[in-house]
């Protein structure tokens, strides 16, 4: 009866070992599925509505990783809504496991960011275009002559401008607007363009 006893009670105790194992299994595999919430800081540097994406240049996620660009996906199209390339923003992520995804975006206003976009479609679209195709007042930006200017002679053409057509926006835009709207061009606007014309630049 003993030895009964005894055997029964050493099959219990292995039982409840092995459950301790599974035990301590569980937890590691729940932890690397868990979902945690980050929050930050970025500047939008791309958007890509069609995809649902966005890239940030951000500031240090507390815990998290410290201050780089990443792409990544935005939980639902209506993030984006009223959110333009060069808004500072605070953003939420969620990420699970190596899933990462974007739960908010908030435009912060009143830091002094100066929205590059916003300059253009105020003070340049109406001759060159909303996209820089050109208009009849103004050149094309992403084809020609337009595509060979540095940063720096952008910078001197939009300040002083250029006579019979190009005003000079020196007395209008800061130089913080002028540096943003230029920033946008060559970055966004001309970004992949390439001239068909010959690669030999005659100014003009």
């Amino acid at each position: 009866m003993r030895i009964k006893i005894l055997i029964v009670a050493l099959f219990a105790l292995g039982a409840f070992a092995a459950c301790g194992i599974d035990a301590r299994l569980d937890p590691v595999d729940s932890a690397a599925l868990e979902t945690r919430s980050y929050d930050s800081t970025a500047i939008v540097t791309k958007i890509d509505v069609a995809a649902n994406m966005v890239t940030l240049d951000h500031d240090d996620i507390p815990g998290y990783m410290k201050a780089m660009s990443m792409t990544e996906k935005v939980k639902s199209p209506e993030i984006l809504n009223g959110i333009r390339v060069g808004d500072r923003v605070e953003f939420e992520i969620e990420r699970t496991g190596s899933e990462i995804i974007i739960t908010k975006l908030t435009k912060v206003s009143g830091v002094g960011q100066v929205n590059g976009a916003e300059v253009f479609k105020a003070n340049c679209a109406r001759c060159h275009g909303d996209t820089g195709e050109g208009t009849k007042k103004g050149i094309p930006l992403v084809t020609g002559h337009a595509l060979h200017h540095s940063a720096e002679e952008y910078v001197q053409r939009v300040t002083n401008g250029k006579d019979p057509k190009m005003p000079a926006f020196g007395g209008k835009l800061s130089d913080s607007e002028i540096k943003a709207v230029v920033d946008y061009v060559r970055g966004t606007i001309q970004a992949g363009a390439k001239d068909s014309e010959s690669s030999e630049h005659h100014k003009h």
